[in-house]
């Protein structure tokens, strides 16, 4: 009986294998096809994991702007202006009490600065809970000295 179910298998193998289609031929000029277009959704392409950013997963979180870049535009005041190498710097004084110069175009917190003039520095100053920058006011500082000590 066990002979009989192995010619049996046998025989289905050999049917099987006979029905497979034969290799086209192929001209001695001609290059091999691929099996897949290149365009086919079908195939399944491997992408290795590099990631960009290596950092500690058991960390806090901290946000990557400068300490500088926390203030206000309500709690700075400016003092003046600078010039040097061609560009015109502000003198601006924070809540803190620290005096910094400042190039167009340093960010704050609400805002940034668009343009010094000899007279005064100009703002832009967007909603502090709003992604949208190009929605802003306009906010013009004027120079304010500190009186010294007499």
């Amino acid at each position: 009986m066990a002979h009989r179910l192995h010619s049996l298998a046998f025989l289905a193998g050999s049917v099987l294998l006979a029905q497979a289609p034969a290799p086209a031929p192929t001209t001695a000029g001609a290059a091999p096809t691929t099996a897949t277009a290149p365009d086919d959704v079908a195939v399944i392409k491997a992408t290795p994991y590099k990631p960009a950013l290596q950092r500690d997963p058991f960390a806090t979180p901290r946000d990557d702007r400068p300490t500088d870049a926390q203030d206000l535009l309500d709690d700075i005041s400016v003092k003046g202006i600078m010039r040097r190498d061609g560009k015109n710097f502000a003198i601006i004084s924070d809540s803190r009490g620290n005096v910094r110069w400042l190039p167009v175009g340093h960010r704050f917190k609400d805002g940034e600065i668009a343009a010094i003039t000899d007279s005064a520095v100009v703002f832009h100053q967007w909603e502090l809970n709003t992604t949208n920058r190009s929605v802003f006011r306009t906010v013009t500082k004027t120079f304010k000295r500190e009186e010294g000590n007499r």
